[in-house]
């Protein structure tokens, strides 16, 4: 969530109005891809196969939507609602993601259920997804190329696999439905969360480092200042995160990882309502992201 500042939106010169409505649309689209790379990412590498939840699929429709919107209004919005904002390499890719979307959204029904047999096409599914957003990205081009295409892959990827993930577990806990595949879902997820913050620490650190020029040209700038902000928001919610957990292990009188169908429900919703705390400082970090856009050098 550091790198991901340009990653879902070309660029573009907005002023006034038109400069708040983009980071508004530009948020509700990393919230889109959050849900649909994030969930399906937990479906088919972390939950049970043949339990698709109700609650699942909504998260992946929704996602699926707001992808589409955001898809859509970002280059209308940034080129001042012109038509032409479609045409070029932007709007190539733009349309590429949408036909991805409806590729998803159309095969959806029949996999849903045995999501662990087609994994492959899945991921390559959601590879495919990602680079929609890098190609048409600051990574594309200019000095460093290969670096930032890379670095903005694997944090776009990380991003997608612990914050959708977060909010498929708080989607679980906090109706208590289906708890009991969490024994084994838990630990599963705990592994992808601590390689996903890897991932994220040493993707941002290269992309911004690539993008803003070096570590002074980084500090001095209003790019850096945003990027601080995120680092601090992204700090808190890792501690929010092991607090909350720390919590509803001791509310169950176990660890967090072992919670299933026979904890207590006060612990199941403490740790509910935890993961989904972390996830709306989450929220916070998707603004940050928006906000850091407008910053990006060149």
């Amino acid at each position: 969530m550091i790198a991901g500042a340009t990653a879902v939106a070309g660029d573009v010169t907005t002023s006034g109005f038109d400069t708040v409505l983009l980071g508004g649309v530009r948020v509700l689209g990393y919230l889109g891809f959050v849900l649909l790379v994030g969930t399906t990412f937990f479906l088919t590498w972390l939950w049970p196969e043949g339990r698709v939840l109700p609650t699942f699929r909504r998260l992946i429709a929704l996602g699926a939507a707001l992808t589409v919107i955001a898809t859509l209004a970002i280059p209308l919005i940034g080129s001042g609602f012109a038509w032409s904002s479609y045409a070029g390499r932007d709007g190539v890719w733009s349309f590429a993601r949408i036909s991805l979307v409806a590729l998803g959204i159309a095969f959806a029904p029949d996999i849903s259920g045995t999501t662990r047999r087609h994994r492959l096409l899945i991921t390559l599914w959601q590879l495919a997804m990602i680079e929609t957003y890098v190609l048409s990205s600051d990574a594309w081009g200019g000095s460093l190329a290969a670096v930032k295409i890379v670095a903005t892959t694997g944090h776009l990827a990380a991003t997608a696999a612990w914050l959708g993930g977060l909010l498929a577990l708080a989607s679980v806990l906090i109706p208590s439905d289906g708890l009991d595949a969490l024994h084994e879902v838990l630990p599963r997820f705990s592994i992808v969360a601590i390689v996903s913050v890897i991932t994220l620490v040493v993707s941002g650190t290269l992309h911004a480092l690539a993008v803003a020029g070096g570590v002074h040209a980084l500090i001095d700038s209003r790019f850096g200042t945003s990027l601080i902000v995120k680092i601090v928001v992204f700090g808190a919610m890792l501690l929010l995160g092991n607090v909350g957990r720390q919590y509803a292990g001791q509310a169950a009188r176990r660890s967090a990882l072992e919670i299933d169908e026979t904890a207590p429900p006060h612990s199941v919703q403490a740790l509910g309502v935890a993961i989904g705390m972390e996830f709306s400082l989450a929220a916070g970090v998707l603004v940050a992201t928006a906000v850091l856009v407008q910053f990006a050098p060149g």
